[in-house]
């Protein structure tokens, strides 16, 4: 039997319909190998069959689903799941991602519902017990992901000692200041294709939620206000990080003297997400065969580049990163065809 007819099938006996009845059209995926498709039968409304396999943390998507829903944020429901099978049935959201809607709403209505959204996945404490941790061994195994894909595999530099020891310089800045911060729920990718904008007047949804982890509280803020896919100048940044943070200090989540600790917060877990995605984009090229995530590495430079300049002073290591990045990888970087600049 073809996994399509398994799913079919499967979906017919929830449909209370035959299996000739059902039609799946596979819609947009993302990063991981799950694939999704709108389903429609007899006189029922449009769902969506996500699919996906063991390696894609599907205990963990069940657990955030329902902890998300029973506090109030708006997800996907979730009629339906088979973990044996990896098939989840899903309310179907639609189509306008926060980035699409970005073209014809206001902005600042928007990424304010998204911050108060975050706000309430933050104050969240029922799964902490439940969930990894980003420890100091996890942000570390994150930021290898660069120097194995992103320099020796992607632009094919094997780095000597010494760049091996002033990554490791850089890395032990950023997860120290990582750990220092307030822990609490991470959604992990709180960014503009993982948020829908239902029609009328629902609220803002979350999806791609099955990756959370208990970790520093601005992190998610950097996953949406420095984006990868939607860029804002650094002033509006800080106008909705100050937003959030506004929020986060009426929940007693934060001190009130703790804005400029904050945006060195943002900007050092920022370093370290960005890093990170150096090495992340080019595992899907060169590993998953999905070579669109490298046009957006000039923009995850751009990140890399600001963090490293404004803190090159209060932070040597970061300065000395910065120096060996600019004179050893970026001439590389450079003759790359997927490289243009930001």
């Amino acid at each position: 039997m073809s996994d399509g007819q398994a799913q079919r099938n499967w979906l017919a006996e929830i449909l209370k319909c035959d299996a000739t009845d059902v039609a799946l059209q596979l819609i947009a995926g993302d990063a991981s190998p799950r694939k999704f498709y709108r389903v429609s039968g007899p006189a029922s409304d449009s769902r969506v069959l996500m699919v996906s396999p063991p390696t894609e943390n599907n205990e963990r998507f069940v657990l955030i689903q329902r902890t998300l829903e029973g506090a109030g944020v708006r997800v996907p429901s979730m009629p339906r799941a088979n973990l044996a099978l990896g098939y989840f049935l899903l309310e179907d959201l639609g189509d306008t991602t926060f980035s699409l809607a970005l073209e014809q709403n206001d902005e600042d209505a928007l990424y304010k519902e998204a911050l108060d959204t975050l706000a309430v996945i933050r104050a969240i404490r029922t799964v902490e017990s439940k969930l990894p941790h980003y420890d100091q061994k996890e942000l570390q195994r994150e930021l290898d992901v660069c120097p194995e894909w992103f320099f020796s595999q992607a632009l094919g530099l094997p780095l000597n000692s010494k760049a091996l020891s002033i990554f490791a310089e850089l890395s032990a800045c950023v997860i120290d200041a990582a750990r220092h911060q307030p822990q609490g729920l991470v959604h992990r990718d709180y960014h503009s294709r993982n948020l829908m904008v239902p029609a009328g007047d629902a609220p803002l949804a979350v999806i791609d939620f099955q990756d959370a982890i208990m970790g520093p509280v601005a992190y998610d803020a950097v996953s949406l206000l420095k984006d990868v896919y939607v860029v804002w100048p650094r002033p509006k940044q800080l106008v909705w990080l100050e937003y959030y943070w506004e929020h986060l200090v009426r929940e007693g989540q934060l001190g009130e003297g703790s804005w400029p600790q904050f945006i060195v917060w943002f900007d050092l877990i920022g370093l370290q997400r960005h890093v990170k995605i150096l090495g992340v984009f080019s595992r899907l090229w060169l590993r998953d065969d999905k070579p669109s995530y490298m046009r957006d590495i000039p923009v995850v430079i751009a990140y890399v580049r600001e963090a490293c300049l404004l803190y090159r002073g209060s932070q040597p290591a970061i300065g000395v990163f910065w120096d060996w990045f600019e004179d050893s990888i970026m001439p590389t970087i450079e003759r790359q065809d997927w490289y243009r600049p930001s």
